[in-house]
């Protein structure tokens, strides 16, 4: 992601999450344009939040398992956004995978009986709900230099639920092999 900053101005127009450019045949788009971002300001926020999220609960993560998330995740949001949200023509961030992996921990918090991941939980539907009906912060748009895809927040917090199952369910029917 800082590399693809410092050359924003020329990546950009090839990676972004661009609806017409993806609906004629530009997929990589689906994945590429979570790795990019509207300004410096952007960057650092995504990247404090994702390391916040790493401390919460970057043990739940095996390499494998991370992976998967960070691909699935990207491509479900950006199918979302593609499919859901017809107003979104042009879209790059990783705030939306941010709030999946988030919930993603968050759901592993409650499954582990502990009372944080029901604060978190609740705290990002809060959040959510608020976007869904207010939008975003106008100081943020300011900050950022473009408006706030809250629907990419939505989609991504669902994504991560969603992938939190899919991933549980997977467990249950391929156990870990016994030592």
């Amino acid at each position: 992601m800082c590399v693809f900053a410092v050359f924003n101005d020329d990546v950009t127009p090839w990676l972004q999450f661009d609806r017409q450019a993806i609906l004629a045949g530009e997929w990589w788009r689906l994945w590429s344009a979570h790795l990019l971002h509207t300004n410096s300001w952007h960057l650092l926020m995504n990247l404090a939040g994702l390391v916040v999220i790493i401390m919460l609960h970057g043990n739940y993560y095996r390499s494998c398992a991370f992976a998967f998330l960070v691909f699935a995740g990207f491509m479900l949001i950006s199918l979302a956004l593609l499919f859901w949200s017809p107003a979104i023509g042009l879209y790059v961030g990783l705030s939306g995978w941010l709030h999946a992996l988030l919930v993603f921990g968050a759901s592993e918090d409650v499954r582990r009986h502990w009372s944080s991941g029901w604060l978190i939980l609740a705290g990002v539907a809060a959040k959510v709900t608020w976007e869904q009906w207010q939008g975003a912060s106008n100081d943020l748009v300011m900050l950022i230099e473009a408006d706030v895809a809250v629907d990419a927040h939505l989609y991504g917090a669902i994504t991560g639920l969603t992938l939190f199952v899919l991933m549980l369910s997977f467990k249950q029917f391929y156990p870990p092999k016994q030592a």
